[in-house]
Parts: structure tokens; sequence; C-alpha cells
């Protein structure tokens, strides 16, 4: 027996995939597509399904279009809408794993502490809170950016005699009716939320900071005819699919680069012109939407169409019509016991106050959640924090051998499963190179991880997200460094591309 024979007994699972979310669940299946049954999905959480579990906040739904937000193998004919509500997409997810026999491989309440690379062995060990340990060969980092809440920093918010919630943190047993409510936040989840429970509560008062662009979207349900057509006819939903995506993709590339643009017939300063035509469509729909001239002002965003997460509802705007709803933009000063102090000195006395403050995304201890500690002393979130957030094709850091992440920095795009199917398809790449070399080690090289940092930098600063009206926006894309590193800086269709045909040449290979 060869010594890496030998290796391979020493180790419990091939693979540890932490996170039953969409990305753990897609990474299992990827890997029992390609015969490698030896992982274990660690899950913290005592369901499978990550944001889809987690938030159940009234009014929840798929921003994205459903026939383009699901896995491309395993499209779902029984969408109910265009834009359903999160329990049909956690159902799905859950139909994934019955189908491709990923339960079998989850374990659930396994939260993990932190992994450790173990240089004698080329393995990896996790260790959870309560002490349990596992060897692997591989870990596949599958948590997502939207797992734990963030709340707001505000004085006296735990002195408040009410109930407190998060919209990630919903209790379905509270009752809201007739209760003076406060939200704070007016992001994708409030926008949601507040159309929602409006009618149902005595006085709703809303708190924002910076407005969202609302972009107006019809309801478009699938009919039992549809859905019938769909299930007879597959290759219906592949194409209406395919043309999704390619719609996404144009947006991406309009949304994002389309500073960068240098066709004769869409110009950059023809992108700019055009963007900010759809900003005044916006705005004159904010004002057909909105009564109060007064509020109309205050839900007019002062920063350009595409800077943070894009909110889509045909019934928020509405909601400010209500003479049981207020909308708040003097800066919060305090939570008291019985209310939200404002700095212009007024008390709003509340039952309820919902926090849609959003999810801790690119702070130390966030992306992932558990330490990790890979070569020369360094660990993941300290080498981020004093270095900048990067990993080379969203995928591996340097001194972290055989440690891969599904959506590292500059990933997210509009479509989570698009860019999920690429990741994944990249790692079993990599693993098969590690296995045809009868290797045990896979390390991006950092000659390799600093040249696509640059690269990185230099598409941001040609992104939309660099330009000065994005500054005022106050997204969470943009990290403690003043890096856009969440958004990718590129189409979907330049990420696949390169992932798939790109050079392996980048990693170091060790027996």
């Amino acid at each position: 027996m060869n010594s890496s024979n030998q290796k391979e007994k020493n180790i419990d699972y091939e693979f540890i995939i932490i996170g039953a979310g969409i990305s753990g669940i897609g990474a299992g299946i990827e890997l029992r597509k390609n015969n490698m049954n030896s992982f274990l999905i660690l899950e913290r959480g005592e369901d499978l399904g990550g944001t889809w579990r987690d938030n159940i906040y009234p009014g929840i739904a798929c921003d994205i279009p459903s026939i383009a937000y699901s896995f491309s193998f395993e499209l779902n004919p029984n969408w109910s809408s265009m834009n359903p509500p999160g329990s049909e997409i956690l159902e799905y997810i859950r139909h994934c794993a019955t189908k491709y026999n990923i339960s079998q491989h989850i374990k659930y309440s396994k939260n993990v502490d932190s992994i450790q690379f173990d240089a004698k062995d080329n393995t990896w060990i996790t260790t959870l809170k309560d002490g349990t340990e596992y060897i692997s060969r591989f870990v596949i980092s599958a948590t997502g950016v939207f797992g734990d809440p963030k709340y707001p920093n505000i004085e006296g918010l735990d002195s408040f005699n009410g109930k407190i919630m998060h919209t990630a943190r919903w209790d379905k047993n509270y009752d809201i009716k007739n209760k003076r409510v406060a939200i704070i936040g007016t992001g994708a989840s409030s926008v949601q939320v507040v159309p929602s429970i409006c009618h149902d509560v005595s006085h709703l008062t809303v708190f924002q900071r910076t407005p969202s662009w609302v972009i107006p979207r019809s309801h478009i349900e699938f009919t039992p005819k549809i859905r019938r057509a769909f299930n007879k006819f597959p290759f219906l939903q592949k194409i209406s699919r395919s043309f999704l995506e390619l719609l996404m993709e144009l947006s991406t590339l309009y949304s994002v680069n389309h500073q960068r643009l240098k066709m004769p017939s869409f110009s950059t300063e023809g992108g700019i012109q055009k963007k900010q035509e759809q900003s005044s469509r916006l705005k004159r729909h904010i004002a057909r939407q909105v009564d109060n001239p007064e509020d109309v002002e205050k839900l007019t965003p002062n920063y350009g169409l595409g800077c943070k997460r894009p909110t889509f509802s045909d019934q928020y705007l509405k909601a400010f019509n209500q003479k049981n709803v207020s909308l708040v933009t003097s800066p919060i000063k305090s939570i008291t016991q019985d209310g939200v102090m404002c700095d212009d000195g007024e008390e709003h006395k509340i039952d309820l106050l919902i926090l849609s403050t959003g999810f801790v995304t690119q702070e130390p201890g966030s992306s992932p959640s558990f330490s990790v500690h890979g070569l020369n002393g360094k660990e993941l979130g300290t080498f981020w924090d004093k270095n900048r957030f990067q990993a080379f094709n969203g995928v591996s850091v340097p001194d972290f051998p055989n440690f891969f992440l599904t959506s590292g920095p500059y990933s997210g795009g509009y479509n989570w499963f698009t860019m999920l199917d690429t990741h994944v398809k990249y790692i079993i790449r990599c693993v098969k190179e590690v296995k045809k070399r009868n290797a045990t080690y896979i390390e991006v090289k950092s000659i390799s991880n600093d040249k696509y940092f640059e690269l990185m930098q230099k598409k941001s600063s040609h992104s939309v997200f660099q330009s000065e009206n994005c500054i005022k926006s106050n997204s969470y894309y943009r990290d403690k460094h003043g890096d856009f590193s969440l958004p990718a800086p590129f189409t979907p269709m330049w990420r696949s591309l390169r992932l798939k045909f790109g050079s392996l040449d980048s990693f170091y290979f060790k027996t």
C-alpha cells in the first residue's frame, strides 16, 4: 500500500461540506455525479435550506424569475408564479436533496467552530463547537453570504420592553394584528415586509436611512395550463430559462459594466445617459405611486441605479399612501423602553420593533462564520481583514490548500444558481486534477492570486460601483477597505468561460 492510500485510510471523509443551503446541496449533488461519494455535510441548523429556511417573514419571495432560479439540471415545472414565495423555494431545495440522495449525507445541529490544516497529512481537521472532530482531505465552505443577521448598533436596544425580531429570525407565533409596529431599514426584505403587514397593524412606522430604487414588478401567475405544458414539454422551460439567463447576462453587462463599453452604438457616455434615463423613469414612477410630495422626495434615491441591490415591488410605494403608515428619515438617536427616539426629539411609541438591517456579509467572523487556519500561521478572516478580500476565481486562497469557497470575494451575481453551478464544477475540475496527478494537495499560487486580484481591482474600478454616485448609497456591497468585493465585476459568461477553460497551472500540486 502506497503512502497516499495509507493517508486516505486515516480520514473520516474525503470531503467535508459546511452548510446545507443551496450551495451545500449543489456541491453534494456535483460530487455524487462524479462518483465522489465520501462526503459529509455539516449543518448548524435543524433542517436544510439555509437562507430560505431561516427567512420566513411575511411577503418573502424570490426576486429572480423562478424559471431561472433553479439548478440547470433540475428545472421545476411547478412554480406557482414568476416570483414564488419562499416556502416554494425551500420545498424545491428539499426535493433536490431527496432526489439526488443528498439527505443521507447531512448531519444537523453541527456547528463548526474551526478548521485547521494539518501539513503532515495534507488533511483538514474540522472541529465542532461541542468538541467533535472530523478529518477530511478537502473542505468546501458553502455557508453563503446571508447566514447571520446583522443587528444595528443603536443605544438602548436591549432596554426595549416590547417585542424585537430581525426579519431573518421572524417569530411566526407573534400576532402583529393591531400592534404599533416600527421597522428599521428599507432594503430588499423591508420592501417585501411593509406591504405585507401594513393592513394588519394599527400603525406602521418605517425608519429609513437610505432609500432604495424600487423597480415595478408585475405578479405573473403560472396557470395550471402553463405548468402542464412545462411538465409535458420540458424543452419549453429550458428555452424560457435560456432566454431569461440571456436577459440577466445583458443586465449584468448594463448595470455593472456599462462604463466599460466601447462600442460605437453604445458608448461609455451613452451607457451613462441611458442609465440616467432609466433613473428618471423610476423617479416618475415614485411620484405616480406616492401621494404625499414630501414622501416622494424622501423615497427618491440620490445615488445611481445599480449601486445597491435592486428591490422589486408593485405594492411597497403604495403602502405609504395608507393613513396608518409613516415614513421617518430623522436619524435614530436611541431605543427607549417604549419605542424609538429620533434626533429631532420625537419618540415613536411601539409594541413591535422589526429589524430589517441585513446580514453580516464582509465583517470578520462571517462568510465563513468559523475560523480557518491554513499554512504559515494564517487565519482566513484575519488575512482578509488585513489584506482586503480576495480569492482566486472566487474559490481558492493562497496558504489554504484543499480548501474551496463556493462564493468567495467578487463572486456575487444576479442568479446564485448560475454562479454556484460554475464554481462547483470548477472545484470538481480541480479535485479531478489532484487525483489525476496522484496528489493529495492543491493550493493556488500567490502570484496567480495576486494577478487575479489586480484584475478584479481593474474591473471594479470601471464598474458602476466605483462611480461617485455609488459612494453615497451605503451599500453592503462595499467592504471596510472601500472595495466593492461582494458583487462580481464581470458577466456570468465571463466567469463560466474562464473557470471551464482556464489553465490549472495556477495551482501547486503535491503528493
